[in-house]
């Protein structure tokens, strides 16, 4: 076998077994006095990012802001058609303090290249292999894209939505959220 194929099957595996992990632990329990909440943020707060120069840092890290993250790809043409409205929203509520994070499911290069052709006006993140764990934390079992959620200032989960978001349904949540 090729060496290489062995790294890259390991690290699927080790994503996967991952976001399985993750998923269990911040998935709602069913019975009454269960600690998901603060397991939920704890959870939350140790989510790795890599932005599109390398450097790491924790989702934990952009606490007290209201977060905005979405889950989206270049190539996803719904993914295509939101991106203005989240540039618009990041104008619009970054003096209420809010934050829209992408975190991008292609490579360093074609995301760049969407950023500059787009004028993304927020962070941006590559999932990499990392793509199990970020559905299974933010509440994506079917990895469908794009994928958005809104965090509140202590990163619990308020609102989540499977496919392209408009900046009034954003907007109607932020509002809910102040």
């Amino acid at each position: 076998m090729n060496r290489s194929w062995l790294l890259v099957s390991a690290l699927a595996i080790g994503s996967m077994l991952a976001g399985v992990f993750l998923f269990q632990l911040i998935s709602p329990a069913t019975t009454k006095n269960s600690p998901a909440p603060a397991v939920q943020q704890i959870a939350l707060q140790a989510i790795p990012l890599t932005d599109l120069q390398g450097q790491e840092s924790m989702l934990g890290d952009w606490r007290g802001n209201l977060l905005v993250i979405n889950l989206w790809a270049p190539w996803c043409v719904p993914c295509r058609r939101e991106v203005p409205a989240l540039i618009e929203f990041q104008k619009a509520y970054a003096d209420q303090g809010v934050k829209v994070l992408g975190i991008a499911f292609d490579g360093k290069e074609q995301v760049q290249q969407f950023a500059e052709e787009y004028q993304i006006n927020y962070p941006l993140f590559l999932a990499g292999n990392r793509i199990p764990m970020y559905n299974a934390a933010f509440g994506n079992p079917s990895g469908a894209l794009p994928f958005t959620t809104l965090l509140d200032r202590n990163l619990k989960i308020l609102f989540h939505h499977n496919g392209e978001v408009s900046f009034e349904q954003l907007r109607q949540q932020l509002e809910q959220a102040l």
